[in-house]
């Protein structure tokens, strides 16, 4: 699976340009899966009078997934039922959506306004099993402990620079914890891909200085989960 993540340049100070990321889609469509980070189109200095734009959101990525035959997905606020929500929502090409909610709060904003999500879930999209999870949401493995058998844990941040080498290290952890791959797209930059062995391999592609382009196998990835089956022996526990 051929994968494309935004970073910075076209969402500067929270304000994302959907023409640019539209037309970069356009001119790219050997990328089956296209990733946007957290809160990407107004950044988490936000406000509960900031105008969400979530439902608009979702019209976009259902119609770039559909017109450029990818998947396309992220995460952004929206009020829904007269709440707030972060929310992470995939389109995908056959125009069928999967929406997460960040289960993890972070911050002063979210800590008070936003409605924490009480779900995990994992979606199939080319034979890969997909979790998707949200920013803070790295930090706790038993929310994002393998329970499914998914292969991809899917990270969309906003992970300040200065806690980076944080971030590399619970990516790495839990690569190994639940043999998968970790990939997480950030909005600062800096965005990594881990698998839960070196021999696992991560292909990275040409790309730009405003996206980038990688690629993750299925076959490695489930010879070295039959090789060392790790997860055989985890331990059974109940989510409240």
């Amino acid at each position: 699976m051929v994968i494309g993540f935004f970073e910075n340049k076209y969402l500067k100070d929270g304000i994302a340009d959907f023409e640019m990321i539209k037309a970069v889609m356009s001119r790219n469509k050997d990328i089956n899966l296209w990733i946007l980070p957290e809160a990407f189109d107004t950044g988490c200095d936000v406000t509960p009078e900031t105008e969400f734009k979530g439902d608009k959101i979702i019209e976009l990525f259902t119609e770039w997934a559909v017109k450029f035959k990818t998947a396309v997905c992220g995460s952004f606020y929206i009020k829904d039922n007269g709440k707030i929500f972060n929310r992470f929502c995939a389109a995908l090409p056959d125009g069928t959506k999967v929406f997460y909610d960040k289960r993890h709060l972070f911050g002063k904003f979210e800590k008070k306004h936003v409605t924490p999500g009480d779900k995990v879930i994992t979606f199939s999209y080319l034979g890969f099993k997909i979790r998707p999870i949200i920013c803070y949401d790295l930090r706790f493995p038993v929310w994002c402990r393998n329970t499914d058998n998914y292969d991809v844990l899917l990270c969309v941040s906003q992970w300040p620079v200065q806690r980076l080498a944080d971030r590399a290290a619970l990516c790495k952890a839990r690569a190994i914890e639940n043999q998968c791959y970790v990939v997480n797209v950030n909005a600062q930059g800096f965005s990594k891909i881990e698998s839960p062995d070196c021999n696992v391999e991560i292909k990275q592609i040409r790309g730009s200085k405003s996206w980038v382009k990688v690629a993750i196998d299925k076959e490695p990835l489930d010879k070295f989960k039959t090789e060392r089956r790790y997860l055989a022996d985890r331990d059974d526990f109940v989510l409240s």
